[in-house]
């Protein structure tokens, strides 16, 4: 789109066409003082040469100058027209155990690769949104901080495995706190881009008063497929913490209600943990817990009983998550004035010559 930094200008246009027809009206009223005795010396008089079309053009090329000159005055810019934009954007942490119990194989093919594959699904839907993941087991860890290139992140996803803690057990306290502090000390994104080459802003966001672009719904999603035995700080702390914050939780908890053993591999060989008396170990999901972290920071709690169920959970959630945002988009104009004034330059060295060179005028 071109537009101009001074269009009054192009009024001035109105000058050239106005002393194109002055000359018209003026050579047509023009009369000879000078009579000729015969036909054939008002033809060799007035016999037009190479010379009368240079004179012409070369009129028409002084027009041309002052048009391109205008039209430079006037700085001709190029750029898209400036708009603002509503989007629904969330800061979304996501907060994944990846605990041993995680091995469990009640959901297909198991827990941890159930969880990985759909979580990284939910990602890819979330374009207008910034996503952080942190991986917990024993100890919580901050595997990406907020972001909006959803690719990297799903790709982050993808390369979640047990064993990424170097401590086993679950931390819920910790994760959350970990999600909580990343979501409150993340610097702002930014609305507007810096102005470069005559950009303009929007005067809302001069005057520091577009708060609606700085305000997002925070919230955590957990999922955990055990009960908290590790960490240094309560779950219930940490969940008191993010409703101060103004941070909903939502809690998933993973596994089927009658629990399923954790596999083990040794040697190449398959076997599942077991107690000390022979018995087989069975994780348990601490249900209770995780609904009172959600109903107190105004979140819900889901239950993922298979990989059918996490989706629609993952769904769920997709839809009751929206904050409306309204950004500007600021035009970055590209000056363009040196064009004409070029093309202005080669005209009047063309001129110049058709006028003192070839015409020879003093």
């Amino acid at each position: 789109m071109i537009t101009f930094k001074h269009p009054a200008l192009l009024y001035l246009l109105i000058l050239p066409a106005l002393i194109f027809a002055y000359t018209i009206y003026r050579d047509s009223r023009k009369k000879t003082g000078i009579g000729f005795s015969n036909i054939t010396l008002y033809q060799t008089a007035y016999k037009k040469t190479y010379k009368t079309y240079l004179a012409a053009l070369s009129n028409i090329l002084r027009a041309l100058i002052i048009i391109l000159l205008i039209v430079a005055a006037a700085r001709p810019q190029f750029g898209e027209e400036e708009q603002n934009t509503t989007k629904l954007g969330i800061d979304i942490f996501i907060a994944l155990d990846v605990s041993g119990s995680m091995a469990a194989e009640d959901l297909k093919p198991d827990r941890i690769t159930a969880a990985r594959e759909l979580t990284g699904d939910f990602i890819k839907q979330l374009s207008d949104h910034r996503v952080g993941l942190v991986v917990f087991a024993g100890r919580s860890m901050t595997l990406s901080p907020l972001s909006t290139d959803i690719s990297i992140m799903s790709e982050s996803v993808s390369k979640i495995n047990i064993g990424e803690m170097p401590i086993d057990g679950t931390a819920i306290g910790d994760a959350i706190a970990n999600c909580v502090y990343k979501l409150k000390n993340d610097k702002k994104a930014k609305t507007a881009e810096t102005a470069r080459n005559g950009q303009k802003k929007d005067a809302a966001d001069k005057d520091g008063k577009n708060d609606k672009n700085k305000v997002k719904s925070k919230i955590i999603i957990l999922l955990t497929d055990g009960e908290n035995n590790s960490g240094n700080i309560e779950p219930m702390l940490a969940a008191k913490i993010a409703y101060d914050e103004k941070i909903k939780i939502y809690t998933i908890g993973i596994g089927s209600k009658d629990g399923a053993p954790i596999p083990v591999t040794q040697g190449g060989r398959k076997f599942y943990m077991r107690n000390h008396d022979g018995s087989l170990v069975i994780p348990k999901l601490d249900e209770k817990l995780l609904q009172e972290i959600a109903e107190l920071t105004g979140g819900l709690y889901f239950r993922a009983t298979d990989e059918k169920k996490l989706k629609e959970i993952y769904d769920i959630i997709n839809k009751l998550e929206k904050s409306e945002i309204i950004t500007s988009k600021f035009t970055l104009y590209s000056e363009k004035a040196h064009y004409p004034l070029f093309l202005a330059f080669i005209l009047m060295i063309f001129n110049f010559i058709i006028e003192y060179r070839t015409l020879m005028k003093l």
